[in-house]
């Protein structure tokens, strides 16, 4: 029985030592788990939808333009509906156009789209957003998702994408943290905690299927 307990704490504390000496490696593995990302050209950019549009998110979506990886920017918004939100014009569709345009892209070369804040409201947002893609023609997406959440609305857009014929290819962007330390910085710590609850979630109501555990 001491040879068997020996023998355990010593794995243990092998397993201890292993942990402590590869934690990094551990922990930024599990954060590019979270936030896969793909290299493919598509058709159209998708900027995910937020009630406000960051401009870093923006300038990376035009980045993939510039870099032909894409054609056109799909600016995605979650619209409140009647509640107003301080300071955003009526027509926020021909502002952020405007706006768009000001940054020396062409009118042909921006969409954008309000969703509603229904819940579920990544699977609204992709049902609709891929719906109207779909009728004009567009093959292949490249979905820009913040951080930790890219791979919950990966797989979202991804299973609404595929009857309609839409490739849907990952790409996260990060705002307050970095994926290399990000368990360092408070926001990182929250997000994954908070997007890895959400994605289990997801899994657990059927809005995506169990196989996105395993496959990008």
């Amino acid at each position: 029985m001491k040879r068997y307990l020996k023998l355990f704490f010593l794995l243990l504390g092998l397993a201890i030592v292993i942990v402590f000496l590869s934690y990094k490696t551990i922990l930024t593995s599990a954060g590019k788990y979270l936030s896969p990302e793909g290299l493919e050209n598509a058709d159209v950019v998708i900027l995910e939808g937020t009630e406000l549009i960051r401009e870093k998110s923006v300038e990376i979506g035009m980045s993939l333009l510039s870099s032909k990886r894409a054609n056109r920017l799909v600016i995605v918004y979650h619209d409140p509906g009647n509640e107003r939100i301080f300071a955003r014009p009526l027509n926020y569709n021909l502002f952020l156009i405007q706006k768009l345009e000001g940054l020396g892209l062409k009118k042909d070369q921006i969409q954008v789209i309000g969703v509603p804040d229904d819940h579920p409201i990544t699977l609204v947002e992709a049902q609709i957003v891929l719906s109207d893609l779909s009728k004009q023609g567009v093959k292949s997406a490249i979905l820009l998702s913040e951080g930790f959440h890219t791979r919950r609305s990966f797989w979202t857009y991804k299973k609404i994408g595929l009857p309609l014929g839409i490739k849907v290819i990952p790409y996260p962007y990060y705002m307050t943290y970095r994926n290399e330390d990000w368990w360092q910085e408070v926001g990182g710590v929250y997000s994954f905690v908070n997007e890895l609850l959400k994605f289990i979630y997801y899994l657990f109501r059927g809005y995506i299927p169990v196989k996105s555990l395993l496959v990008t």
